[in-house]
């Protein structure tokens, strides 16, 4: 069963994103999940996180579109609180790389995520942006630096708002409403709501629906695995 599972979740697709609750120190969690929708396209992903100290959390994200176009973020994340009280807050950096038509393109990013915390259960948002560096002009005599790259980046903003309820121990409810705003496109928003369950072994299960609110985006099927050693 879990192998099964697992296989599914590499062909198909994922975004786990990271809470402002830093990752406890020397501790992992890895996620494999995934999307298709009825256009039979997919994005499949990893996720890692891994606990450098108390307070910093590092992160890394790889992503294979079947549109060939492959991705691979590597992230820290500080915590902003002094863990007392019921709020937390964290702050995010990252860089990375996308290849798209047999190019690299360097890719930067940052976010600031809030997080609370409640009787069997919890809420947390986040709020992203992303620039993608443009593509060389073949035309020109030289290649652009890596900063040069960006005076024409794409950019996108992508917020997050997570509810996730535990109504009993091994099964979590999650519901996530996705808005994302790229440069010069069309705004869009998804609802994702899930169930993630325990399965024998040290494996989480998460299956659940993607429903497009706005913009140009299909329904979509959600698969994933999570394991945290």
């Amino acid at each position: 069963m879990i192998r099964l599972v697992l296989f599914l979740a590499l062909m198909l697709p994922a975004a786990v994103q990271a809470g402002p609750w830093p990752r406890e120190a020397g501790r992992t969690f890895l996620s494999l999940s995934g999307e298709r929708n009825r256009a039979d396209s997919s994005y499949a992903s990893a996720y890692a996180e891994y606990g450098l100290t108390p307070r910093t959390t590092l992160g890394m994200e790889l992503g294979r579109a079947d549109q060939a176009e492959t991705s691979a973020v590597l992230w820290l994340q500080r915590a902003l609180d002094d863990g007392q009280g019921p709020n937390r807050f964290a702050m995010q950096s990252g860089a990375g790389v996308i290849r798209r038509d047999d190019l690299a393109l360097p890719v930067v990013q940052g976010a600031l995520s809030w997080g609370r915390g409640f009787d069997r259960g919890w809420i947390t948002a986040q709020v992203l942006a992303k620039m993608t560096g443009s593509a060389p002009d073949p035309r020109a005599p030289m290649r652009p630096s890596f900063a040069a790259s960006f005076l024409t980046a794409e950019r996108v903003i992508k917020t997050d708002v997570t509810l996730g309820l535990r109504p009993r121990d091994g099964l979590m409810v999650i519901n996530s409403l996705w808005l994302e705003h790229p440069q010069d496109e069309e705004y869009s928003a998804r609802l994702m709501s899930s169930l993630v369950f325990d399965v024998p072994g040290p494996v989480k299960v998460e299956l659940g629906m993607v429903n497009p609110l706005s913009g140009p985006s299909e329904q979509a099927v959600r698969l994933g695995t999570w394991l945290e050693f």
